[in-house]
């Protein structure tokens, strides 16, 4: 999908460690208010560690697009087909942009591409997890016409939980 400046395309193996590198920047810019410092490292060891991304994409089924500005990865998507309530659902696992690019659209972008691809897989629903502290987020997905469906918490291992909502988008 391109905008007059972001384009958004298949994260590539040779992209791997610039999506690490954002990720790092994007984390610790947004949740230090949200999370502790502590939760922080691990959450990102888990989720971007070396091996967790590519299993995600060549054994899991899940899908890395980047969001690109510039010729810089500015933001990114993962994303794949999950049933939910007994609807084959596209789960939105990540929806991160820098946070210097909030404010001017582009979330509301990247949401439409994710509606986009939804539509592409025949899906009707799509669904993501939010933590109830994250508003900024919250009222992003909301202004966008996600729906707050559950409340969950969801241990993540070594004593840290993720306190999330589960919100909705019917397409």
């Amino acid at each position: 999908m391109n905008d007059s400046s972001i384009t958004i395309i298949k994260l590539l193996d040779s992209d791997l460690e610039e999506l690490r590198n954002i990720s790092q920047k994007i984390w610790y810019a947004h949740y230090p208010t949200i999370l502790s410092i502590e939760q922080i490292e691990y959450m990102l060891n888990k989720m971007y560690g070396t091996g967790v991304i590519e299993n995600e994409i060549y054994n899991l089924g899940i899908v890395y697009d980047k969001v690109v500005k510039d010729s810089q990865i500015v933001g990114y998507l993962s994303y794949s087909s999950e049933m939910k309530d007994n609807i084959n659902c596209l789960k939105l696992h990540k929806c991160y942009l820098l946070s210097s690019l909030h404010g001017f659209g582009y979330g509301q972008i990247m949401l439409s591409y994710v509606c986009q691809k939804a539509k592409e897989m025949n899906l009707k629903k799509i669904i993501l997890n939010v933590n109830k502290r994250n508003e900024k987020g919250i009222k992003a997905y909301t202004r966008f016409g996600f729906e707050i469906i559950e409340s969950k918490i969801i241990d993540f291992g070594d004593g840290f939980v993720m306190d999330d909502y589960i919100m909705g988008y019917e397409i």
